[in-house]
């Protein structure tokens, strides 16, 4: 086992090994300051969220309760505003998910009053649904023609493992 102290001294005895001590007198600050030096820690769990939310999706701004974020316990969109994890902000103050926002309207309407989007974005409207797991929007849209078409089509294929 080799040991850098820092020091050029050189001990001939193998059984001289460096004490706690020296190990502490050798210890230097970082030179780049931490976020905690710096006084940018981020904020202690539970992290706690009023009633209204104010959302910015991907530079798209919604509002909304926040037991409609919360309305199905198994989406991602609940365990994120559950207070277990850490949602930054942006510089107004809304709560910040890096995701397109375009179609993040038809998931808040769903999870509102189970409205489903029109046939032309359902495809789109499926692919978010996926990222945000929410598994009753996923089960209603692939009920709708461009993916219960899909459905079958993938059905077929799969009994014909050999054809493309």
């Amino acid at each position: 086992m080799v040991v850098v102290t820092g020091q050029n001294k050189v001990s001939g005895n193998p059984d001289d090994a460096m004490s706690s001590s020296d190990a502490e007198d050798d210890f230097q600050e970082p030179a780049t300051p931490t976020a905690t030096q710096a006084g940018q820690a981020l904020p202690l769990l539970p992290q706690q969220f009023p009633e209204v939310v104010p959302l910015n999706v991907g530079g798209m701004y919604f509002t909304t309760r926040l037991s409609t974020l919360r309305r199905y316990e198994d989406t991602m969109l609940a365990a994120m505003f559950s207070g277990r994890h850490y949602i930054p902000t942006d510089a107004e103050g809304r709560y910040f998910i890096d995701r397109d926002g375009t179609y993040f309207g038809d998931i808040l309407n769903f999870l509102r009053s189970g409205d489903l989007p029109p046939r032309e974005r359902v495809r789109s409207v499926y692919k978010e649904a996926q990222y945000y797991s929410i598994g009753p929007l996923l089960d209603n849209l692939e009920d709708i023609q461009p993916l219960k078409g899909e459905k079958v089509r993938q059905a077929f294929l799969g009994l014909m493992p050999y054809y493309k």
